[in-house]
């Protein structure tokens, strides 16, 4: 995967927990991160913990491990603007490669 673009206010991450035998919502609910709602410490945590993911992540439908089976993976959203683009980066990572960071950001959306 390519690196992260710069993101800017106006980006908003969506991370949700999917996959599984059987769906409960409370474990399926997104968490939705609008960095315009963050100080600068933790927006810079924010766009660590997806620079980290952006390394083990693939996009859906590449040759990935993700949802085979019972395993569960999170899904990462990321909708951003800058002034040369607008675009949106989609990745999967199965539930065991997930860094600890990635699983406090979907538990707590910080």
């Amino acid at each position: 995967m390519s690196s992260l673009p710069e993101l800017s206010d106006d980006a908003v991450i969506d991370v949700a927990r999917e996959g599984g035998f059987a769906f409960i919502p409370r474990l399926a609910e997104p968490r939705r991160i609008t960095l315009a709602q963050l100080d600068g410490a933790q927006k810079e945590h924010v766009c660590s913990v997806l620079r980290q993911a952006l390394a083990l992540g693939t996009p859906p439908g590449e040759q990935s491990t993700a949802g085979r089976g019972d395993q569960r993976y999170y899904r990462i959203e990321i909708s951003y603007a800058t002034p040369q683009r607008i675009g949106n980066i989609v990745l999967q990572i199965p539930e065991d490669l997930a860094p600890p960071a990635l699983v406090q950001l979907w538990q707590h959306g910080q």
